[in-house]
């Protein structure tokens, strides 16, 4: 907002209970519009200039006061310039509470001071792979601090909706990684995580009086999940290796087809995590490595012929584990040379194996929602429904025989019709 006129000046207001002194205010006044506010301080009527508005005299107290005016004066233009460089709305009302919510908030806790605290508390409580992406985030924080601000640090009460903008901008723009940018919805989990830890200084530490960047939006973009479709693991099944790293992925990847197991959680399994129920079947039960939460899962035997094999060799080996220990990147770059030699169109990492026991072997062969909830390990069936998504497979199939059921109302109608 353009202005034509600014100018502060200072005025005496009598005193109720004595009326030999005066209370002494600010005044602000742009475009003819004026707000005031007290200085705190207390004169006598007698010693005030209202020519120059200033008190009259030279001794040590009338210039501490006068002194004290200049800077209340000063920091009122620098509020003044600071709205017109932002561009925000700028009135007498604006400029005078930008200066007394400066005086009131600008105390208190600071943003590092949070990132710090939130480490040390959540680090013990988080899993390593829970915690791994919010470490990335408070790295992100740190450097936009360094950047945008000379003290490499702001009060938390100056975290806003301005702050939101231009981290996600700084996140767009100065990757931690430069091979490697942050796009899409990498850039909506960095703001949603950033959002969660002002929300946890709002409302459970009472550092800040609210989060003022809650109503922050930036949207993530709904994807699909990739999987395998039962004729690639088809095509896995029957393609025969001869590297044994390969044949040995292979099989580490099909059982987690079968099972839905992380690559950590797989990497993990050993003899104490199966139990034997009575009637035969075969449970692996064990606490996921990201959400420490309880995943039940009974054996198919796709996956038991696997893993018999792997549980023999580790007897025989001596080995804690089912599956020898192996490097999540190592597998990965197995898993493109096996995707190029069965032909399979998806982009091939291990944890598309999960999402293919989900979807292709759970879900599309009626297991309920619910159940697929326990077997992942999920905390919240929200996180489980993105798997359930419909895709063109579904609709053929919920679409079969609809024609000859509106052949049948068909015939029915016209006999309505005739009687």
């Amino acid at each position: 907002m353009d202005t034509t006129t600014f100018s502060v000046s200072f005025l005496t207001r009598k005193c109720k209970a004595d009326k030999k002194r005066a209370d002494i205010y600010a005044r602000i006044t742009i475009d003819g519009e004026e707000k005031e506010l007290s200085t705190k301080e207390q004169i006598s009527i007698s010693s005030w200039d209202s020519a120059k508005s200033r008190v009259k005299g030279n001794s040590i107290e009338v210039k501490s006061i006068n002194e004290h005016l200049d800077n209340i004066k000063m920091d009122i233009k620098e509020k003044y310039r600071k709205l017109l460089d932002d561009g925000k709305l700028v009135t007498a009302e604006t400029v005078r509470d930008a200066y007394l919510g400066n005086q009131a908030e600008l105390k208190g806790h600071k943003l590092k001071e949070l990132l710090a605290y939130y480490t040390k508390i959540w680090k013990l409580k988080l899993k390593d792979g829970g915690f791994k992406n919010y470490k990335t985030t408070i790295k992100y924080l740190e450097l936009f601090l360094n950047y945008q601000f000379a003290s490499a640090d702001v009060f938390l009460s100056q975290v806003d909706g301005q702050f939101a903008t231009d981290f996600e901008h700084y996140i767009r723009t100065q990757p931690i990684k430069l091979h490697d940018p942050c796009k899409g919805n990498g850039v909506g989990k960095h703001i949603q995580r950033f959002k969660r830890i002002m929300t946890w200084a709002a409302d459970d530490l009472k550092w800040v009086k609210e989060n003022k960047c809650s109503k922050y939006s930036c949207k993530l973009k709904k994807s699909k999940r990739k999987k395998l479709d039962m004729i690639d693991v088809i095509k896995l099944e029957e393609k025969k290796f001869i590297n044994p790293l390969v044949i040995y992925i292979k099989e580490l990847f099909l059982n987690s087809c079968y099972t839905g197991l992380a690559f950590a959680e797989a990497m993990a399994l050993s003899e104490h995590d199966f139990e034997w129920n009575l009637d035969g079947v075969v449970w692996c039960k064990m606490y996921r490595t990201k959400s420490d939460e309880l995943c039940s899962i009974p054996m198919l035997p796709s996956a038991s012929k696997i893993l018999k094999k792997y549980r023999e060799e580790a007897i025989q080996y001596g080995r804690s584990t089912i599956f020898p220990k192996i490097a999540n990147q190592q597998v990965n770059r197995c898993l493109k040379i096996i995707q190029e030699a069965c032909e399979i169109r998806i982009p091939m990492t291990f944890h598309v194996a999960r999402h293919t026991f989900a979807k292709t072997v759970a879900l599309k062969n009626g297991i309920p929602l619910e159940t697929v909830q326990m077997m992942l390990g999920h905390t919240k069936i929200t996180t489980t429904q993105i798997y359930a998504d419909v895709d063109e497979e579904k609709i053929i199939n919920d679409m079969a025989g609809l024609e000859e059921k509106l052949n049948k109302k068909r015939e029915i109608g016209r006999l309505l019709l005739k009687n």
